[in-house]
């Protein structure tokens, strides 16, 4: 990669970080908009790996949750970031690289239930985010989530897929 290619590059992931930090920080400050602003956040890393490389967007994550865990007050949300969104942009990437839907979906769900485990299981602050219809019926929590997830994950490609027919790269 050329010099001008590379700092237009890092720039790029300097003002996508940036963007990261105000989507988690939007997301402190309205209680009803906690998973959508942290959602938000892991697209917009998406960006800096779509357009970049892994590296960067792994950049843009390892950045946005360091800034985040210094600058954001309500610290699940970050938390929620760093464990889940952030490593889902570089994990989605790795994973639609092999190119057999079946198998991308099988992957895909597995990362997401594991983490949704490791994190209910260990993360009381985010355990806390969990409906109390959810905490009480907890059989129910894994199927709602892979449910959510899956539509996220749909509304993620497309969202992507239509951010870089606008931006024409």
């Amino acid at each position: 990669m050329e010099r001008n290619t590379k700092n237009k590059t890092l720039t790029l992931c300097a003002m996508m970080t940036a963007l990261g930090l105000l989507c988690l920080l939007m997301a402190a400050m309205m209680p009803g908009m906690r998973l959508a602003f942290t959602a938000i956040a892991g697209v917009v890393a998406a960006i800096v790996v779509v357009h970049g490389n892994l590296g960067y967007g792994l950049l843009a994550v390892i950045a946005t949750a360091i800034l985040g865990l210094l600058l954001v007050p309500a610290k699940e949300i970050v938390l929620l970031y760093a464990a889940f969104f952030g490593p889902y942009t570089l994990v989605k990437n790795l994973i639609e690289r092999l190119k057999k839907l079946p198998l991308e979906w099988v992957l895909k769900l597995l990362f997401c239930a594991a983490d949704a485990a490791l994190l209910f299981l260990f993360a009381d602050q985010v355990a806390a985010m969990v409906p109390e219809m959810l905490a009480a019926h907890i059989w129910l929590f894994l199927p709602a989530v892979l449910i959510v997830f899956v539509a996220y994950d749909i509304v993620f490609s497309k969202l992507i897929a239509y951010v870089f027919k606008r931006m024409h790269i």
